[in-house]
């Protein structure tokens, strides 16, 4: 009956830049948008990184962003296994992201924590082991 998560929303500000921003910082592909229209002024981008991760970017309201921390309740972050958390972050360095709250967890696992340009809490995990499928 229910597949899996189909993809994540993310309401921004400015949609096209943060799709530039996910596709030329993060990898990510445009797999799919929809037009502007009368009514709504401003496209909606799909995005996807590899064949599994896929953002909605939608265009947000007018209204105040509400800063949240990471243990707040609801969403707290969006998370991106790496094979290489050193070469990741160096990467993430090259193009001006910076990654705060980088740690080694109990079960070996690295983490790092960046936002993206309208404030969306990202973790780049490296594990020895991917999770199960």
């Amino acid at each position: 009956m229910f597949k899996r998560f189909g993809h994540i929303g993310i309401a921004a500000k400015d949609p096209e830049k943060l799709c530039r921003w996910y596709c030329d910082v993060l990898g990510f592909k445009v797999i799919f948008e929809i037009p502007k229209t009368e009514r709504r002024p401003i496209p909606i981008y799909f995005i996807q990184l590899g064949t599994k991760t896929t953002i909605e970017i939608i265009p947000a309201t007018d209204r105040e962003r509400i800063k949240r921390d990471t243990n707040d309740p609801g969403f707290s972050h969006v998370g991106i296994p790496v094979d290489d958390f050193d070469k990741a972050a160096e990467d993430l360095g090259s193009k001006g992201v910076s990654l705060h709250n980088i740690r080694q967890t109990g079960l070996g696992w690295k983490i790092g924590y960046f936002y993206d340009p309208e404030g969306n809490l990202i973790e780049i995990v490296y594990r020895q082991k991917d999770l199960p499928v």
